[in-house]
């Protein structure tokens, strides 16, 4: 018994000096904060037109089709377009994607890549969704919506149709 006790207190000194010694993984640079921008009015049904139009050009460059969501700066639901053959999730991807890129005044991306250097408080970010795709609508320098874009070259489609404006 005495020698089961002694094999254990060996077995967890060892265990111990090697996590001591054994390195964090390298973690990549944070990016810095986007600038912070004041909500201006909600945009309308024909501002949200002008870009899906824009993102959908991208996304025929790209021979891509697009599931796209257009909030305003509440988060409610202005335009829809989903893509033909789309998953299921599509849609829930999309909105999650824009309400995040509005609620919070920056693109989705930025949490993506907060969470990507290490930063685990970019999940406790009330309405957070660190993937890709949501950028924000800035029309003569205020939030006026948000765009999501799920379905291949996610960011670039969305920021294609974010930048109609400037």
């Amino acid at each position: 018994m005495k020698r089961m006790a002694m094999i254990a207190a060996a077995a967890v000194g060892l265990m111990t000096a090697t996590l001591a010694n054994a390195q964090a993984p390298a973690l990549g640079p944070m990016p810095p904060p986007p600038p912070a921008l004041l909500y201006g009015p909600n945009i309308t049904l024909e501002e949200a037109l002008q870009v899906v139009s824009a993102a959908n050009a991208e996304a025929t460059k790209r021979k891509l089709t697009g599931t796209i969501a257009i909030v305003d700066t509440g988060g409610a639901l202005v335009y829809f377009q989903k893509a033909t053959n789309a998953a299921g999730v599509a849609e829930t991807f999309a909105v999650k994607k824009a309400i995040s890129a509005v609620r919070n005044r920056r693109p989705s991306s930025y949490d993506a890549a907060r969470l990507a250097a290490g930063v685990a408080t970019a999940l406790s970010v009330p309405d957070a969704y660190p993937f890709g795709g949501g950028v924000p609508i800035v029309k003569d320098g205020k939030v006026i919506g948000a765009i999501g874009e799920t379905g291949g070259a996610d960011e670039d489609v969305a920021r294609a149709g974010a930048g109609v404006f400037h």
